[in-house]
C-alpha cells in the first residue's frame, strides 16, 4: 500500500489496497479565441516562435515546479496514510498552464509527472506509462475546450459547462484509465480492485480541475480586467474571511453543517464573479479535504467510503455552485453592458443624424421653394403637351377604320400605335375593303412626315384606294389610280403603299408593292416575305408603271402587313429587323389568335415609354380547309349576302359536292338568307345576327339558317314564292318559328366528286 494513489486524487476504499501512482493531466494548447473586444482576455497562447528560448525555459521550470508542489500537497491530504487522495491539485495546475501558455509546454507536465510517480510506482516503466496518461489528459482537455470556444474568463454558462464536462469529467477519463490499467499490469492492484481504483483516480483528477483550474485562471483577471475599486477589495476580503470562517467552523464541528458554505459562495459569485468565487471555492475544498484527512468535524467516525462520498459530493457542489452562478452573473452583466453601450451609441448616432437631417431639411426647404416654381411652369407645359398629344392621337385614329369587316372564313386584326416623341399627326394607315365577287382588298401605307399635311395626304390616298378598288380590284389598276392622284397633290413627302387582293374561295392572293416593306406570310411555323411586284413609291416617277405578283396561301396561313416603324431601329439594319420579325411572327402564329399575335409583336418590338415612329399592323388569317361543319355568324345586312354565298360555295367545293348540286343549294340558301335580311329585323332599329350552319353526313346535306328576330305577318297581296323556290331546289324545307327567332332547315341528297 506504500505506492497506492499518492500521486493521484484518491485511493482505493480499502485498507489493503495496492500501491498506485498518480499524476496530473496536461491541458492542450491555447485557450480558444474570444469574441471581438476581448482579445486581451481570452488567454490565447503565444506562439512558441514568438517567445525567446530563455523565457520559454523559465516557463517550463515554473510549470514543472508548480505541478510537483501541487502533487506533494495532494499527497499530504491523503485520507488513509499516504494512499487515498480525494483532491489532486496537479491536474488543475496542468490544465490552467496549458490554457494560458499553450499545449507546446506539455514537456514540463511530463517531466514533473514522471518525477512524482517514480518514487511511488512499482517500476520505472509503470511510472513512465502513468506519466504519459497524466500528460495526455490535460492536453485532451485543452483541445476539447478550444474546439467549443472556451474563454478562460469563465464569463459564460457555456464556459462553465465546458470546464466541468469536457475539461474535468470527460478528459480525466484518459488519466484514470491509463493509471488504473498500469496499476493492474504492474501487480499493484488486483482485477477485483480495478473498478474502485479507476473511480477514485477519476474523481480525484476531476476535482483537481474543478477546484484549482478556475482559481489559477482568475489570477490574471485582476490586472487584465477592470481594476477593482477599494469597495470591491473590501467586499472580496469579507467574502474570503466569511467563507474561511464558515468552512473552518463547519469542518471542526461534528454537526452536519458543512453545506452552509454554499450561500457564502453564492454571495461571492453574485457580487464578484470568478475573481471572488474561485478563491472562495478553493479555500472551501482545501479546508474540507483537510478536515477529512484529519478525520475531524463532520468526517469523524466515518468509514473511508463515507468520507469519500461526503467530501467529493461537497467539493462538486462547491464547484458547480460557484462557477455556474459566476458565469450566469457575468453573462447578465455583459449583456447589460452591451445594451448600455448600444444605447449610448444609438443616442450619439441619433443626435448626429438629427443634426444632419436638420441641415438637410434647411437645404431641402430652399430647394423645394426653387423647384416648386419651376415645377409649376413645367406642369403647365407637360399638361399642354399631353393634351396636344391626345388630340393628335384621337384625330389619327378617327382617320383610320373604326372596325374591320366581318368576312366568313377570314380572321382580321389591326393595331395602330402613335409615336410618343411627337404630338403631331402621323401618316401611317391601313384599310380593308370588301370587293365584288367575295374578294377582299387589304392595304397599308405610310406618308412620310407628320402634321396636318401628312394626315391630309393619308386621307386622300386611303379614300382614293377604296374608290379605285371598287371600280377595278386589280392591284396594278388601283396603284395607277393612286399614283395619278398623288402626282397631282402638292406634297413633297414620299408615299409608300402595298395593296393586296385576297380570294377566300381559292385562297389566292395578288399584290403590288410601291416602295413599302414587304408583306409577311406565316405557314407551318415558317415566315416568308412577298417580295415580288416591287416598284418605286407612288407619285415619284412620271410613268407610274406597276406590276402584279400572286401566290396561294396555305390553309390556316397568316398574312402580316406593317409599316417601317415596327422594324426600323437606329444602328440596326433593315434586313436584321425583317429577319427578327419573321422569327417572332412564326413563333407567335402557331397557337395565338390574331389579336394576340398583333399584341405580341408590339410588345416585342416597341418600347412603351419611347416610340420613335408611328406603327400600323394589319393581320389576316384564312380559315383552314373545310373539315366537318360550316358555321357562319354575320350581321343580317344585304352587303353580307355575298360573303355568305362565297363561304358556302367554298365549303361545298372542298367537301366534294358536285357543281350542279352546289349551284342549286346556293340559290336555295341565298333565298333563305335574303328572307332573314328582309323580314327578321325590320321592326328593330339595328340588324341582328344571321347564322348559317351546314353539315354533310355521307350524301345527306343539311343547312340551317337562323335569326333572333320576329318576322312581320305575311301580306295578303300574295307572296311565298321564296319558300316555293327553296322547295323546288332541295328535298325538304322546314320552317320553325318561336319567340326566340326563326329557323329554316334545308335538306338534300347530293352527288359527291362530280362536276355535273
Amino acid at each position: 500500500m506504500d505506492a497506492v494513489d499518492r500521486s493521484g486524487p484518491a485511493a482505493l476504499p480499502s485498507a489493503t489496497s495496492a500501491p498506485t501512482a498518480r499524476t496530473a493531466p496536461a491541458h492542450p494548447a491555447t485557450s480558444p479565441a474570444s469574441p471581438p473586444g476581448h482579445a486581451t482576455r481570452t488567454g490565447l497562447a503565444t506562439p512558441p516562435s514568438a517567445v525567446s528560448p530563455a523565457r520559454r525555459a523559465g516557463r517550463l521550470v515554473v510549470i514543472a515546479l508548480a505541478y510537483y508542489v501541487g502533487a506533494r500537497l495532494g499527497l499530504e491530504l491523503s485520507l488513509v496514510g499516504n494512499d487515498v487522495t480525494p483532491l489532486w491539485p496537479p491536474t488543475g495546475v496542468a490544465v490552467a498552464a496549458l490554457v494560458v501558455v499553450g499545449r507546446s509546454y506539455w514537456p514540463a507536465i511530463a517531466v514533473a509527472a514522471l518525477a512524482v510517480n517514480l518514487p511511488i510506482s512499482a517500476s520505472p516503466l509503470a511510472a513512465a506509462v502513468t506519466a504519459v496518461g497524466n500528460t495526455l489528459a490535460p492536453v485532451v482537455a485543452v483541445t476539447l475546450l478550444r474546439r467549443v470556444g472556451f474563454r478562460r474568463e469563465l464569463d459564460r454558462q457555456r464556459d462553465a459547462l465546458a470546464i466541468v464536462f469536457l475539461g474535468a469529467l470527460a478528459s480525466m477519463l484518459v488519466s484514470a484509465t491509463t493509471g488504473s490499467a498500469t496499476l493492474l499490469a504492474s501487480g499493484s492492484i488486483t482485477s477485483a480492485q480495478l473498478a474502485a481504483a479507476w473511480a477514485v483516480w477519476w474523481t480525484g483528477d476531476a476535482m483537481g480541475v474543478l477546484a484549482v483550474t478556475p482559481f489559477l485562471l482568475c489570477l490574471p483577471l485582476f490586472w487584465e480586467q477592470r481594476r477593482w475599486p477599494l469597495r470591491q477589495w473590501l467586499e472580496g476580503a469579507a467574502v474570503l474571511a466569511a467563507s474561511t470562517a464558515v468552512i473552518a467552523a463547519a469542518s471542526v464541528t461534528e454537526l452536519p453543517v458543512l453545506f452552509l458554505t454554499l450561500p457564502v459562495l453564492g454571495w461571492a459569485a453574485w457580487r464578484l464573479q470568478l475573481r471572488g468565487a474561485a478563491p472562495a471555492a478553493l479555500i472551501a475544498s482545501l479546508l474540507a479535504t483537510w478536515s477529512a484527512a484529519q478525520m475531524i468535524g463532520p468526517f469523524k467516525g466515518m468509514t473511508l467510503v463515507g468520507q469519500m462520498v461526503t467530501l467529493q459530493t461537497f467539493n462538486a457542489c462547491v464547484a458547480l455552485t460557484s462557477f455556474f452562478l459566476a458565469a450566469l452573473v457575468s453573462e447578465r452583466l455583459q449583456t447589460a453592458a452591451a445594451l448600455r453601450a448600444a444605447t449610448t451609441e444609438l443616442e450619439r448616432r441619433v443626435e448626429h443624424r438629427t443634426a444632419q437631417l436638420s441641415a438637410a431639411n434647411t437645404r431641402l426647404v430652399q430647394e423645394i421653394q426653387e423647384r416648386s416654381e419651376a415645377q409649376e411652369l413645367l406642369s403647365h407645359e407637360e399638361a399642354r403637351a399631353q393634351r396636344e398629344h391626345q388630340i393628335a392621337e384621337t384625330l389619327q385614329r378617327s382617320l383610320l377604320p373604326d372596325r374591320l369587316p366581318d368576312v366568313p372564313g377570314v380572321a382580321l386584326a389591326a393595331r395602330y400605335v402613335p409615336a410618343t416623341a411627337d404630338v403631331q399627326i402621323g401618316g401611317d394607315w391601313y384599310d380593308v375593303v370588301q370587293l365584288p365577287g367575295g374578294l377582299l382588298g387589304l392595304a397599308i401605307g405610310d406618308v412620310a412626315g407628320h402634321g396636318l399635311p401628312a394626315a391630309a395626304t393619308m386621307v386622300q390616298v386611303r379614300m382614293a384606294l377604296r374608290a379605285y378598288a371598287l371600280q377595278d380590284p386589280s392591284p396594278p389598276a388601283v396603284m395607277r389610280g393612286v399614283h395619278q392622284l398623288v402626282a397631282q397633290l402638292p406634297v413633297p413627302e414620299m408615299v409608300t403603299l402595298i395593296y393586296l387582293v385576297f380570294d377566300p374561295a381559292t385562297r389566292r392572293i395578288r399584290w403590288s408593292n410601291a416602295g413599302h416593306p414587304p408583306a409577311l406570310t406565316v405557314a407551318d411555323g415558317r415566315g416568308t416575305f412577298l417580295t415580288g411586284a416591287l416598284s418605286p413609291p407612288v407619285g415619284v416617277t412620271a410613268d407610274g408603271s406597276f406590276t402584279e405578283a400572286s401566290a396561294e396561301l396555305p390553309p390556316g396561313a397568316t398574312l402580316v402587313l406593317f409599316t417601317d416603324g415596327l422594324i426600323e431601329r437606329r444602328g440596326v439594319s433593315l434586313t436584321d429587323g425583317l429577319d427578327r420579325l419573321a422569327r417572332e411572327a412564326s413563333a407567335a402564329a402557331v397557337d395565338d389568335r390574331l389579336e394576340a399575335l398583333c399584341d405580341r409583336l408590339l410588345e416585342t418590338f416597341l418600347d412603351e415609354h419611347h416610340i420613335e415612329d408611328d406603327v400600323a399592323v394589319l393581320a389576316m388569317r384564312a380559315a383552314p380547309s373545310v373539315d366537318g361543319e360550316l358555321d357562319l355568324r354575320l350581321p343580317a345586312e344585304a352587303r353580307n349576302l355575298v360573303q355568305v354565298r362565297s363561304a358556302l360555295r367554298r365549303w361545298l367545293r372542298e367537301s366534294g359536292v358536285s357543281d350542279h348540286d352546289a349551284d342549286e343549294v346556293l340559290v336555295a340558301c341565298g333565298e333563305a338568307c335574303a328572307n332573314v335580311v328582309q323580314h327578321a329585323y325590320s321592326e328593330q332599329p339595328s340588324a341582328g345576327d344571321l347564322v348559317v350552319e351546314a353539315r354533310l353526313d355521307d350524301d345527306r346535306l343539311e343547312i340551317r339558317v337562323r335569326d333572333d328576330g320576329q318576322w312581320r305577318a305575311a301580306a295578303e297581296r300574295g307572296g311565298g314564292w321564296g319558300l316555293q323556290l327553296m322547295s323546288a331546289l332541295v328535298d325538304d324545307v322546314a320552317v320553325e318559328r318561336s319567340p326566340d327567332g326563326t329557323e329554316v332547315r334545308l335538306r338534300r341528297r347530293i352527288r359527291l366528286g362530280g362536276t355535273s
